[in-house]
């Protein structure tokens, strides 16, 4: 049987056009020796080939989801749509609850944190509107307080207040813009406490920048080079702090990026920084953990029997490497949105760098991973799949010169692996995620941080292989088929690529 090295480079496009495309222009020689040399093709990443809306980008966390799965699975952005347009809601038993609680007591504040985006990674704009056009046919007595999270990662860097315009008609006397904050602070994914504790002490203190005209308080900010991810603490005229009996709903459908904040409103355990003793009930559309709140309106549709899982169930012994940034990717949602303590899989999760911003750091931990991936190797593991978050991390900060070094530092990377795997006879396959890097300027000279529709590569380095194009869903199935290991009846309706 072959030893596999699968490298998934995350955020990794495939663009013909080369203005702003980091991709093209990093001279990335290692990688481009292998495309030339080595059987290769084009996967669709995006769009309805992966069961997304049409022309819609994918995210790290689909795109390790479909490599795990390799089968159609269904995405949350669909979901979610689908939830509003059958009209879902009315017969969720917590969303009732939630209401009934809410009725009972004309004061009880609805709040509702929401990423102000249409990205649709972890939030849609669509959705908000849907969300506050139900509670109007429910005529709720309450008010409802709108805590909005400007996004510029996922959507454009001062796209905010565009936002912002389209759900003016649906504000009123009970239904208010209390807040503005960039996601930086409200939506911290690498455990820096200070940042959540920003975003916590303008909700429950209201320690923010008093803005009574938004719009020219945003723009103040913008003419200070401060985008929308950045945004600092802003709090209207309307503001109204989380009090006791008050109900808080995380409207947003990502599950990560909101977990810090959870944690800090509902773990009692909590020591992060001093939190108040506020007796409010928190939901959320999905769980974002079950463990310290079960208030949640939909249970993610998990993916069984997935291509680690099969390994693991076939007795061989894998090794996952990984920088901390991509945990979530790496250890949930390449398992089916699960997670699995695989008998024989070993993860290796390498501390992403401590910074303000990944272009202040462009190679982030890259060589570390590689030298894990070394180690592995040596230590003569039957798979291991190895992740390189650069041009994801570094792409989203719309750093055009800091995402080609990141680039860079990934190709040493995979020269000084790709020796080695030689030695230890180890086939080395080579996938995107998704793509990002691909498109950081457009031609408009526009800065793009959030994800493209680009496909992604697929390289297996076996010149007696022939490989066509496909979608991301065909990695699980061609993998296993070029290992000479029969397919799951899972995986036996996607189409295999060799």
């Amino acid at each position: 049987m072959k030893k596999i090295l699968a490298i998934i480079l995350d955020g990794f496009g495939m663009r013909e056009d080369i203005y702003g495309n980091a991709v093209k222009n990093a001279g990335m020689t290692n990688f481009i020796n292998i495309w030339n040399q080595y059987p290769h093709c084009l996967l669709k990443a995006s769009g309805t080939a992966v069961s997304l809306p049409e022309n819609q980008c994918s995210s790290s966390e689909l795109g390790h989801k479909l490599i795990g799965a390799g089968r159609i699975v269904s995405n949350r952005l669909s979901d979610v749509n689908d939830i509003f347009n059958k009209e879902r809601l009315k017969f969720n038993g917590k969303f009732n609850e939630m209401q009934e609680y809410l009725k009972s007591n004309s004061l009880r504040n609805l709040h509702i944190g929401f990423l102000l985006s249409d990205g649709g990674i972890s939030s849609h704009i669509t959705h908000l509107k849907n969300f506050l056009n139900l509670l109007s046919a429910l005529k709720l007595p309450n008010n409802i307080y709108l805590h909005l999270i400007s996004d510029g990662r996922d959507s454009a860097r001062n796209s905010v207040y565009n936002y912002i315009s389209q759900i003016n008609e649906l504000l009123n006397s009970h239904v208010h813009i209390a807040s503005i904050c960039g996601r930086y602070y409200a939506l911290d994914t690498t455990k820096d406490y200070k940042r959540t504790q920003l975003y916590y002490d303008l909700l429950f203190e209201g320690q923010a920048i008093g803005a009574t005209d938004l719009r020219l308080t945003i723009e103040k900010c913008y003419n200070k080079k401060i985008t929308d991810e950045y945004l600092p603490p802003l709090k209207t005229k309307y503001f109204m702090p989380l009090n006791n009996s008050d109900v808080f709903l995380f409207l947003n459908f990502s599950k990560e990026n909101q977990l810090q904040l959870l944690n800090a409103f509902c773990n009692k355990d909590f020591i992060e920084f001093n939190t108040s003793l506020t007796n409010i009930k928190v939901y959320s559309l999905y769980e974002i953990d079950k463990e310290i709140n079960r208030n949640y309106f939909f249970e993610a549709k998990k993916v069984n029997h997935t291509l680690c899982e099969y390994l693991s169930e076939l007795g061989l012994n894998q090794a996952h490497i990984y920088e901390s940034i991509k945990t979530y990717p790496m250890s949930y949602y390449l398992h089916g949105e699960k997670y699995n303590t695989l008998p024989n899989c070993d993860i290796y999760c390498v501390d992403s760098p401590m910074v303000d911003s990944f272009d202040m750091k462009p190679e982030m931990n890259s060589l570390a991973i590689a030298k894990t991936t070394i180690d592995c190797m040596e230590k003569d593991y039957d798979i291991i799949i190895a992740n390189f978050a650069n041009a994801d991390e570094v792409g989203h900060t719309g750093n055009y010169q800091a995402t080609i070094n990141s680039l860079q530092a990934v190709d040493i990377c995979l020269g000084k692996i790709i020796e080695v795997a030689e030695e230890n006879f180890y086939k080395v396959i080579i996938v995107g995620s998704h793509g990002k890097a691909d498109t950081i300027i457009d031609r408009n000279n526009q800065v793009i941080t959030q994800n493209t529709t680009s496909p992604v590569p697929f390289i297996i380095m076996d010149k007696k292989v022939k490989l066509q194009n496909g979608s991301l869903i065909s990695f699980a199935p061609t993998i296993l088929k070029y290992m000479d290991i029969a397919v799951p009846k899972e995986m036996k309706e996607t189409e295999v690529l060799i």
